[in-house]
């Protein structure tokens, strides 16, 4: 008996309109793909395929945009792998993952691929409220219109920040909002690109992003641009041949909202000694100028290296360093200061709210925590399950490596931790907008918010 001759009645009509709808699924499929395919472009579509299927299938959280034309499209994360696509500036995927130099995206066919993170920008990803009755504003500045309010746990999609990081621009029932970086949380955060300045920036000023693409630009072809992710970088040998001495009153004013890291040798190794941390803001003499980095000495006749991507330069008379602070590693003392020393490698770390990865982004306990663990040392997860940990001890009985706590909710829980320096510093994971840094312990918030210290190593 033939198919034709089983079906019928209302199951017949039900089969028939069921096949008419599987082919026009798959024709809307295929035109797609095709469509995609001709324009080189491999943008991300379950969105419309759900228009087209009624799928759950929603738009990524996570959404990264190619910034440049022909860029190769890899199966793992290095050059040497297969190139399986090229992309284009516009191209929109959902970010899977990042890598040191590379973004895993979702990709058709393949499931995921990778491209090198020089030509991607997060340009919209999920982030987190953190704290009740934050403030959305119609401009980044507190004295602009407050439009409505969020509660700790709420979603917003971030697509923008402004190029201090203090606000995240955000999709707020349709419109173009801010909400202070202060309150926001989320994995991805610290690769949102900053909005772009409308001001010309002068040589100084430039950032590293503008240098980076200008070499890039310079460069011929896609495949010797991609080679500059995995290019080998100078050793400390090779860049202290390339210093020289500077004119006559030459200083560097720090702008890095963390510190800047004075150093022993031109090298960000791990291993390089630093002579001390110097805050935002501060200035010092230059002395000598190489590839990438600066000869320097502060107020307290420390010499060493300072990486010329985090400094201002000037000439003439250099100000007073009147209320920046030079912390001086010879204040690291006591049982735990090798600790505290291993701390200070991770200034700039970008905080991450629940994040515990010292280079990708860590919060406040989770800094502590992975710091810790480095030395064997398992801590409690958050900082008020850390206070129950180790021995009370007082502010001014203060070690390096010991914990301090605050209560900066405005209740007597504690809400936040951070690790004793030395010389009335400590180091910590403060907000989006900073990342780890140092600061003193007896300016006014830190005061205002002290609740006490406890000791882990005796």
């Amino acid at each position: 008996m033939s198919k034709t001759e089983l079906c019928n009645g209302e199951g017949c009509v039900a089969d028939v309109l069921r096949i008419i709808w599987l082919n026009y699924y798959n024709f809307i499929t295929r035109r797609i793909k095709m469509t995609l395919l001709k324009n080189k472009g491999v943008l991300i579509v379950s969105t419309l395929l759900m228009s087209a299927a009624f799928s759950t299938a929603v738009f990524a959280s996570n959404v990264g945009t190619v910034t440049r034309d022909s860029i190769n499209v890899r199966s793992g994360d290095s050059t040497d792998s297969q190139v399986i696509g090229v992309t284009n500036t516009g191209d929109q995927y959902a970010i899977l993952d990042v890598e040191p130099g590379w973004v895993k995206v979702s990709y058709p066919d393949s499931g995921e691929a990778y491209i090198a993170s020089l030509y991607v920008k997060v340009s919209e990803t999920d982030a987190s409220v953190t704290d009740h009755a934050v403030n959305v504003r119609t401009a980044p500045t507190t004295a602009s219109d407050v439009i409505g309010q969020a509660n700790v746990g709420e979603t917003v999609s971030v697509t923008g920040k402004t190029e201090d990081g203090a606000w995240y621009k955000v999709n707020y029932n349709g419109q173009t909002a801010y909400i202070s970086a202060d309150y926001l949380g989320g994995s991805y955060l610290y690769l949102v690109q900053a909005d772009k300045q409308t001001e010309t920036q002068t040589a100084e000023t430039k950032t590293a992003e503008n240098v980076i693409n200008q070499v890039i630009e310079e460069m011929n072809g896609t495949a010797e641009a991609e080679a500059a992710v995995d290019a080998p970088k100078l050793t400390a040998e090779d860049i202290l041949k390339t210093f020289q001495p500077v004119e006559k009153n030459t200083y560097a004013i720090i702008n890095s909202p963390g510190g800047l890291r004075l150093r022993s040798t031109p090298s960000a190794d791990s291993s390089n000694t630093i002579i001390s941390v110097l805050s935002d803001g501060y200035a010092v003499t230059v002395l000598e100028s190489g590839e990438g980095w600066l000869y320097v000495s502060d107020d307290y006749g420390n010499e060493g290296y300072i990486s010329s991507e985090y400094v201002e330069l000037y000439v003439g008379e250099k100000p007073e360093n009147t209320g920046h602070t030079d912390f001086n590693k010879d204040a690291l003392t006591g049982n735990a200061a090798e600790i505290a020393e291993y701390a200070l490698d991770f200034i700039g770390t970008p905080y991450v709210y629940g994040g515990t990865d010292l280079t990708l982004g860590v919060d406040c306990s989770g800094f502590v925590y992975s710091v810790y663990q480095h030395f064997g040392i398992t801590l409690q997860r958050n900082s008020a399950s850390m206070y129950s940990q180790g021995t009370y001890v007082s502010k001014d009985e203060l070690q390096a490596g010991d914990l301090v706590f605050f209560n900066t909710g405005g209740n007597t829980n504690i809400s936040h931790v951070g690790m004793y320096l030395g010389d009335n510093m400590y180091i910590h994971s403060s907000t989006y907008s900073t990342g780890v840094i140092v600061e003193d312990l007896y300016d006014d918030y830190s005061t205002s918010t002290y609740v006490g210290a406890k000791r882990i190593i005796n």
